[in-house]
């Protein structure tokens, strides 16, 4: 296979039409004429994931953030965007991003979690204008659960290291609203919809203080861990789509400590 027919076949699985009008989805560097030689998964299209699909002899990285989002004015080849696109370059190494279109996908970051958490009767938090299955999820709780065992249900469920926890302990649960990544916006969605909490990442300070006022407790993770579950399913509906081999990197996260 073609990189151009890989492209085309992850247009028809996960619609790049699907995506923000901001985002930047698709190939983003590479060649279209070159051969496919093995398809490697990441959250991010960092230079260690970038040598970690070539030793695993893949020359395609399908990365769920965009290696850049803006124009370029400059690339300087020793750091940053300039280090990892001079590293794919140099080992002819092809550069995939599905982001927010797989953000909305049936089989995407939002649908995954909500099965993950076996939600009953899942729907979209909002319908995207763009199409897809929809932004955010929310459904009913198997049963009624109080909201810090709860917290402990979405942490083991999701393998997240961590998880914030703003709400009373004891109260009961039955819905929840979610949003993988950075969601924090969506709260009045989640409130809209019944939802007794929200689960989400990268919440502003006063919308946490303007959600909570409003009586929706809050469950807060962090935006890579959310995401990065799903990358299991991203690779699933790659290798459906492209009858390709694919390989999950685990590729290590910037260092984080809590202390």
């Amino acid at each position: 296979m073609f990189v151009a027919e890989l492209e085309r076949r992850l247009d028809e699985a996960v619609p790049y039409a699907w995506a923000e009008s901001w985002d930047n989805v698709g190939l983003l560097l590479g060649n279209r004429s070159d051969h496919v030689q093995g398809i490697a998964i990441s959250l991010d299209p960092s230079l260690e994931a970038m040598k970690m699909a070539i030793a695993q002899s893949c020359s395609v990285l399908i990365a769920h953030h965009p290696i850049f989002f803006h124009p370029l004015k400059r690339i300087e080849c020793s750091e940053g965007n300039g280090a990892q696109i001079a590293f794919a370059i140099r080992h002819g190494l092809s550069v995939f991003a599905l982001h927010t279109n797989w953000d909305v996908s049936p089989d995407g970051v939002n649908a995954t979690i909500a099965r993950a958490l076996s939600l009953r009767d899942a729907h979209p938090l909002i319908a995207p204008p763009s199409g897809g299955w929809g932004s955010g999820a929310f459904g009913t709780l198997p049963r009624p659960l109080p909201f810090m065992e709860y917290g402990a249900v979405i942490r083991d469920a999701l393998h997240l290291s961590r998880i914030e926890l703003h709400g009373e302990p004891e109260a009961p649960l039955t819905l929840l609203a979610l949003c993988g990544g950075s969601g924090g916006g969506y709260w009045r969605d989640a409130l809209a919809c019944g939802a007794g909490a929200f689960f989400t990442a990268d919440m502003k300070y006063h919308e946490r203080l303007d959600a909570l006022g409003a009586g929706l407790s809050l469950f807060l993770a962090d935006h890579g861990e959310m995401e990065r579950f799903s990358l299991s399913a991203l690779a699933e509906t790659v290798s459906r789509a492209t009858e390709e081999k694919t390989v999950v990197l685990d590729a290590p996260p910037p260092a984080f400590r809590v202390i």
